[in-house]
């Protein structure tokens, strides 16, 4: 421990040595009880490693005698090997050992001065150097030019925050000022730079890691404290939550393409084509509209003509030759880095400029200019009200749309259940392992509990154009597949989409987690009225109360009809529902009389029985399901989150369906599942082969199905199941991730809701173009990265 602490003390240089003396001398005070130190020899520590980088680190000039020589052994330690072992009983003394002590015994220890190649090494020991001894040549780590420096030296301040002659030698003092003149500037220019790799908000200083503050010691969020920028960016739909009409007639932004990666390569290529287009109809702009005055107050055709053709060719040839200023990131001195008037330079510009159309683009682009300069002289001809900027014509590039958000929780009678969800969206909740309702870790974490908001996507858009066209037209049932990459907001569209639904009169039969059910049913048993069909009493106990506490006043005046409850209900069931209504009958009489006098039972009923009795749970919920499902007086939507897993390997058994227990029971086969998957019309067969079948009709109404990407679901099964649903009549709705627009709308509404580190920065991000790119880049517009990053 005495020689660890002291060699680890000898490697640091002076500037901290001085920090770290008290500290060594106290541990090595404690350690040796009849030492005799002072700090004089401590200095020593310190003063060896100023010139002593490249020879061996040594430690303390003077060592006690009677430390050395003392009557309590010392184990004495050199390159990490203990030289006696054997006294400690740690092994048994080798011949080579008992050899190395009667030589230690015979000769002194070698001195530093003595050492000359690395197998001297073994003998030397640091410990029991003296300054004293033959050998030891002070000036040879301290030549006379320079003088033995004193201890004094060390502590004034010229020393320890500056050069000292004393020190270094005059020889040398213009060599290490010269080079801590060039570190210097070099982190001048370092501290010069901005933006992300260069300062980092997220930084926590050493002074805010010192202090005693806690989360209670910071001050109360406010909506007062937000920037007017992210107050001025975010948008709130007037009436909480828009009807499914009203969002398939809002006017988004188009949100980014999906990656070629992913499957067809075409939209991708073709947005890239648009954005390549844009930025040189731009540059154009801004060129031509220097010179296009001059060429409009040209009273001859062919002096036009003439100036334009030069036009182009000083705008293709501006464009070719557009570079950066030299080292304009490295001199700290020019470019726009550091010019905040500077131009700044696009460097995608440099890339297209290489390409072999590129002259094609900029005439395309100067011609669009041109016809657009002359549409403006012609309504300002006829006194028509135009903009003076011709840029702004580029209607065919700009997408003047802006992200809008709903409010759930201002929705038509929405309230917050125990768990701090919105009822609109009910039966949905915070999952435990990053499954289905990641999104609510985003409400979880605002500041502003008094807001739930989502913002609207043409994702959302699309699948309410089908909704709704589906609804005023009476059509046919519609079937969606919703899928996207893993955390783009799958679940957020599905919630978007159930909360709209109810607010526009749909009866929504919201599954949210379909990998719990699909395996966490408790136990299932057979059903006794229907051959080859399974029960999950558990699992539809519960979603009769979901159903239930969503819709008991949209289910007025629905009723099951007799032939419905005699298919799904036996006649146990039919003595058993008549007891929970308290109808009194005469086992004697015929089982006809006892099924018309419940024939008109409605259907709020039925779910409640099913809520509260579980052997008539899954007879309920298939007699309300098959009721919803026939009937046309209200649309009636199955929404199904996590679709994808109820193809996956099953988790239910039963001795029933197979008597050795080892094959699963289809989930088609579970009276829970069943109206669910012959809905959306494919099945997996035992083998794992999909095929498609005619699905169950809905009268009025349809199925949304979204797949999920957070769940062990086997890859073969989810492809097979999009390429089955796309071969159909499936509509298959891809959400994809964030665009530019959106990330800037979704960071500014995380300012004003309060979330992360944006909840106290007063728009510092929001508004810093540079930091708004960082966050865009590390999360690729997928939104739980967004928020990740945002966090922290």
């Amino acid at each position: 421990m005495l020689s660890q602490a002291v060699a680890s003390t000898s490697r640091c240089r002076f500037k901290r040595s001085s920090r770290l003396l008290n500290n060594v001398i106290t541990s090595l005070s404690s350690q040796t009880n009849n030492a005799m130190m002072n700090k004089k020899s401590y200095f020593s520590i310190a003063r060896n490693t100023v010139n002593c980088d490249d020879v061996l680190y040594h430690s303390c000039e003077h060592m006690s005698k009677e430390y050395r020589n003392g009557s309590s052994y010392v184990q004495r330690r050199w390159m990490g090997k203990y030289r006696h072992s054997h006294k400690d009983g740690l092994n048994e003394p080798t011949k080579e050992q008992m050899l190395r002590e009667e030589y230690e015994k015979d000769s002194p220890p070698p001195k530093i001065s003595d050492l000359k190649t690395a197998d001297d090494m073994d003998f030397y020991d640091p410990l029991t150097e003296d300054s004293e001894a033959p050998g030891f040549d002070e000036n040879y780590y301290y030549p006379k030019s320079s003088g033995t420096p004193k201890d004094s030296d060390y502590m004034n301040n010229e020393v320890s925050t500056g050069l000292s002659t004393n020190v270094y030698g005059e020889d040398n003092l213009e060599r290490l000022e010269t080079e801590a003149a060039r570190q210097k500037a070099v982190r001048d220019e370092l501290d010069s730079r901005t933006g992300r790799l260069w300062t980092d908000p997220y930084e926590i200083s050493d002074d805010d890691w010192g202090s005693m503050k806690t989360l209670d010691d910071l001050p109360d969020w406010s909506p007062e404290i937000c920037s007017r920028v992210s107050l001025e960016r975010v948008k709130l739909f007037q009436g909480g939550v828009p009807t499914l009409d009203e969002l398939a007639q809002m006017s988004l932004p188009a949100s980014s393409p999906s990656h070629p990666a992913l499957g067809d390569p075409k939209p991708y290529l073709k947005e890239r084509k648009k954005t390549y287009e844009k930025l040189v109809y731009d540059e154009v702009s801004k060129i031509a509209d220097k010179k296009i005055g001059k060429i409009l107050s040209l009273n001859d055709f062919n002096d036009k003509q003439d100036a334009i053709d030069d036009l182009f060719e000083f705008v293709h040839e501006k464009l070719s030759s557009k570079k950066p200023e030299a080292n304009s990131r490295s001199s700290g001195k020019a470019g726009a880095l550091h010019n905040p008037k500077a131009e700044k330079h696009n460097d995608k510009l440099d890339v297209w400029a290489s390409q072999h159309d590129f002259g094609q683009t900029v005439e395309k682009a100067l011609e669009k200019y041109l016809r657009n300069v002359n549409k403006n002289e012609k309504e300002k001809s006829t006194k028509s009200e135009v903009t003076n900027d011709s840029s702004e014509n580029s209607d065919d590039y700009k997408d003047h749309s802006e992200p809008i958000f709903m409010d759930i929780l201002k929705g038509k009678g929405c309230t917050l259940d125990e768990n701090g969800i919105p009822s609109l969206i009910h039966p949905l909740k915070p999952h435990p392992k990053d499954g289905p309702g990641r999104m609510i870790e985003e409400w979880e974490l605002a500041a502003n509990q008094k807001t739930k908001r989502i913002m609207c996507r043409s994702c959302m858009k699309e699948i309410a154009e089908i909704l709704s066209n589906s609804t005023n037209n009476n059509a046919a049932g519609y079937r969606i597949l919703v899928k996207g990459e893993r955390g783009v907001g799958k679940t957020t569209t599905l919630a978007a989409i159930v909360s709209s639904a109810r607010v526009s009169g749909h009866i929504v039969l919201y599954l949210p987690d379909g990998d719990r059910l699909r395996k966490l049913g408790f136990y299932n048993e057979p059903n006794k009225h229907r051959e080859g069909f399974f029960d999950l009493p558990v699992l539809t106990q519960e979603v009769c109360g979901d159903l239930l506490h969503s819709h008991i006043s949209d289910l007025e005046g629905l009723v099951a009809s007799q032939e419905t409850l005699q298919t799904f209900l036996s006649h146990d069931h039919h003595l058993k529902l008549a007891k929970e209504l308290n109808i009194s009958e005469n086992k004697e009489d015929d089982n006809d009389h006892e099924s018309a006098s419940l024939s008109d039972i409605p259907l709020a009923t039925l779910l409640d029985i099913g809520n509260k009795s579980k052997s008539l749970s899954a007879a309920c919920y298939g007699a309300v399901v098959h009721t919803l499902m026939n009937q046309t007086t209200k649309p009636f939507t199955i929404v199904a989150d996590s679709f994808n897993c109820y193809y996956d390997h099953g988790h239910y058994f039963h001795q029933k369906y197979d008597p050795k227990a080892k094959k699963p029971i289809p989930l088609h086969k579970i009276t829970l599942f069943q109206p669910i998957l012959d809905a959306i019309g494919i099945e997996k067969r035992d083998d794992g082969s999909f095929v498609t079948k005619t699905p169950i009709p809905f009268y009025h109404g349809g199925i949304v199905a979204g797949l999920t990407e957070s769940h062990a679901v086997k890859r073969e099964f989810t492809s097979n199941l999009i390429e089955k649903a796309l071969s159909s009549d499936v509509k298959v709705v891809h959400v994809p991730q964030f665009s530019p627009v959106e990330v800037d709308h979704v960071i500014a509404n995380f300012e004003l809701i309060g979330i992360g580190r944006l909840r106290f920065d007063r728009g510092e991000i929001a508004m810093n173009e540079e930091e708004v790119a960082f966050l865009r880049m590390v999360s690729g517009g997928v939104g739980q990265q967004l928020l990740d990053s945002c966090i922290g």
